[in-house]
């Protein structure tokens, strides 16, 4: 069973990986593309295009090197691992793919004031069907390969390309609409076509980037932000130590990326007849519980006759304890 196991994880190790460098070739021909036809067109929506995966390929190394690290147990150098990497990593990619926005977002206003901007229509057209064939083609494998690595690192890659496709659909449907307007009385408003586009766009998309830097901006700080979750845990703790006769039990946990930390507190009282090898025994059977849906588990279990040390452990004041107590 534990072989299995480790050969699911290697499974999932080995297809993160893969899909990583998925991303990485994808983002080069994107970036290629993207400032190759910029120059042909003039249009700063394809020059979004090309500049953010430029960026997100040097972020894709230093991503091979954070799956690497996050498999490796922690060290004496390192005595808690490097799971917060995940999160770390996250927030700068999310902040990567909001800048993109915003820059987007000042060119757009920019060139509304400023009498819009000329574009070559039909060149553009080209692009956008060859960028967002591309995009919603790599984003369909990542979705697939994520469903087996189960990775937030390919899932914040997978948000940005579907934002990007989403833009180059919307980029040539307003090259197309470009195209159509030469040929009416509106020809005057088709240097404005290109940023009002980007301006819908960004407003549909922002929520996206705010929502990874929120997320994995909490796990860095150390805030869990979910009390389902919190509650859910609780519930499997006390279902595996049902059979025990404990006074009370608490649970706390902290989620990095991938990694989970789960610090379980049990106030016994003390004649209680719980030995260290009972002690133990438990403590394995809520581990090979808890690792049935949390891979990377980190697990601590303190066994105390003090009711304070439980209060202490989810913030409660030493008074409140000592009431308990009594």
């Amino acid at each position: 069973m534990q072989t299995r196991s480790t050969d699911s994880l290697e499974k999932r190790v080995q297809t993160e990986k893969k899909a990583i460098k998925w991303v990485m070739v994808g983002d080069l021909l994107l970036a290629v593309l993207g400032i190759t036809f910029f120059y042909l067109t003039n249009s700063q929506a394809i020059l979004m295009d090309g500049v953010y995966p430029l960026i997100d390929l040097i972020a894709g190394l230093l991503t091979l090197r954070v799956v690497t690290l996050i498999t490796q147990q922690a060290s004496e150098s390192q005595p808690f691992g490097y799971a917060i990497f995940e999160p770390v990593l996250n927030f700068i990619k999310g902040i990567l793919i909001l800048l993109v926005v915003l820059v987007a977002l000042y060119a757009s206003v920019f060139a509304l004031f400023h009498g819009g901007r000329q574009i070559e229509a039909n060149i553009a057209v080209f692009y956008s069907i060859v960028a967002s064939v591309l995009g919603f083609a790599l984003s369909y494998g990542l979705h697939r390969m994520n469903k087996t690595a189960k990775s937030s690192l390919i899932d914040v890659d997978l948000k940005g390309w579907l934002i990007g496709s989403v833009l180059s659909v919307a980029v040539g449907l307003s090259f197309a609409l470009a195209i159509w307007m030469e040929t009416t009385q509106y020809k005057s408003w088709v240097p404005y076509v290109d940023p009002l586009v980007i301006l819908i766009l960004i407003l549909v998309v922002l929520p996206m980037p705010l929502q990874i830097l929120k997320h994995n901006g909490m796990q860095i700080v150390g805030r869990t932000g979910n009390d389902e979750a919190s509650q859910f845990l609780q519930s499997q703790v006390e279902a595996v130590f049902a059979s025990v006769e404990y006074s009370d039990i608490k649970t706390r946990y902290l989620q990095a990326g991938r990694m989970m930390y789960v610090q379980v507190y049990v106030q016994m009282q003390a004649d209680t007849d719980f030995d260290l090898l009972e002690q133990d025994r438990y403590r394995d059977a809520l581990f090979q519980h808890l690792k049935q849906t949390h891979d990377y588990l980190s697990l601590d279990v303190i066994y105390t006759t003090h009711p304070i040390w439980v209060a202490r452990s989810v913030g409660l004041a030493d008074g409140h304890a000592q009431n308990t107590q009594t």
